[in-house]
């Protein structure tokens, strides 16, 4: 059944809805990897920074590292592009396009740090906060990433 599915149009088409599906689960796997990420800088590695600015120094290292990851995977699994072409035009495009992943959940955790700080400091309320934000930012990235990001080449 696994290779059932494996091999079905849905996940293996060049579809809008095949790399929308695709989208989800690099999305999914991203967002595990960088909660990752998150929870060992937030909670270990900057533990003894005062909160809010341990939370956005968190952000930051978190989507310098996943910005990296999320690349190369968007091009192979989303895209079926080659890891190996693309180039820095590209690149640049893609960084600036996840800078949305930067500045609007820093901009949400501003907001939370003035209504409820205390978010930050739980380790659950602050994986399911995270989750969220970045669940209700993948489908506008996956948007500008096929009409802008990868559109040269997707169009080669």
């Amino acid at each position: 059944m696994l290779k059932k599915l494996k091999n079905s149009r849905l996940l293996t088409g060049d579809s809008t809805y095949a790399q929308l599906l695709r989208t989800y689960i690099v999305g999914g796997f991203n967002l595990v990897f960088g909660l990752g990420i998150s929870y060992l800088f937030q909670f270990f590695v900057f533990y003894s920074i005062e909160i809010p600015l341990r939370t956005y120094l968190t952000n930051i290292f978190a989507f310098s590292i996943g910005v990296l990851v999320s690349y190369f995977l968007s091009r192979r699994i989303i895209f079926k592009l080659s890891i190996y072409e693309g180039g820095i035009k590209e690149f640049v495009k893609f960084l600036v396009t996840n800078l949305i992943n930067l500045v609007v959940p820093l901009f949400i955790w501003f907001l939370i740090d003035l209504i409820r700080p205390s978010i930050q400091d739980n380790e659950i309320q602050f994986l399911i906060a995270t989750v969220l934000i970045h669940g209700f930012i993948l489908p506008v990235k996956y948007l500008i990433y096929k009409l802008f990001v990868f559109k040269d080449s997707l169009n080669n």
